[in-house]
């Protein structure tokens, strides 16, 4: 299962997990903390697929599915889309993401 680091530098959307073509992003396990307050959603491509995480210096977000198998994950992309973490700040806000690739 794949680890890559999930980075906002900007404020708005943040690329984490590129696009492959009819392959869906299961995302299975995450952890997100900002060096500022920052309100974060995750997105598949442009559309919501999670509500507000309100982070905080001192509240760091970490979210994680019961098992590790194809059918337990937390959300996921629709097929052929980006995961892209969207932040309300531009200050930073990093983290990692746990995920798969699924048709």
């Amino acid at each position: 299962m794949p680890l890559v680091a999930a980075v906002a530098a900007v404020s708005g959307d943040n690329t984490v997990v590129a696009a492959v073509t009819g392959k869906k992003i299961r995302v299975t396990r995450f952890e997100l903390s900002a060096s500022a307050a920052a309100n974060v959603k995750w997105r598949t491509g442009s559309t919501d697929i999670t509500g507000l995480f309100y982070l905080t210096t001192t509240s760091p977000v970490a979210r994680s599915s019961a098992t590790v198998d194809a059918n337990d994950f937390l959300f996921e992309t629709v097929a052929g889309a980006a995961l892209v973490l969207n932040s309300s700040t531009a200050g930073p806000v990093g983290g990692f993401v746990n995920y798969t690739q699924e048709t």
